[in-house]
């Protein structure tokens, strides 16, 4: 069984996110955790846009020039040392495309792997950049 650290890490973002800010919406996939058989796969993937690897977690505020928050969580992070480019891996790839595509329809998009480092984007976000 797999330690499913990304989902754990999900999952308290949610409920700090449930205590610290009640009138905001969260929305978390994590259907993504769960394992599915084949037919189940292939059904799930019919309701999604080809190619697109939606994030984890999407914060339903607008904020400043932006119509809302999605968060990729990752249990490490998907960066080489330089803290700008992407290790060589095509689902990473395939989620930094999608997020590319969501920030140019006006959704502002990050990779986080710590529930710090989540917190201190949201709070950012949701008070406008201050």
């Amino acid at each position: 069984m797999k330690k499913q650290d990304e989902y754990k890490l999900q999952c308290q973002f949610v409920q700090l996110m449930t205590m610290q800010y009640k009138s905001v919406i969260v929305f978390s996939d994590t259907a993504a955790h769960i394992r599915k058989t084949m037919i189940q796969q292939i059904r799930a993937n019919a309701l999604q846009s080809p190619g697109i690897k939606w994030p984890d977690v999407f914060v339903a505020r607008p904020s400043g020039e932006y119509s809302g928050l999605f968060l990729e969580f990752k249990a490490k992070s998907p960066y080489k040392a330089d803290g700008v480019t992407l290790l060589k891996n095509e689902h990473i790839q395939a989620q930094a495309d999608t997020m590319a595509l969501l920030s140019e329809a006006g959704y502002q998009c990050h990779f986080v792997w710590s529930l710090e480092q989540a917190m201190s984007i949201t709070n950012q976000y949701l008070n406008n950049g201050k």
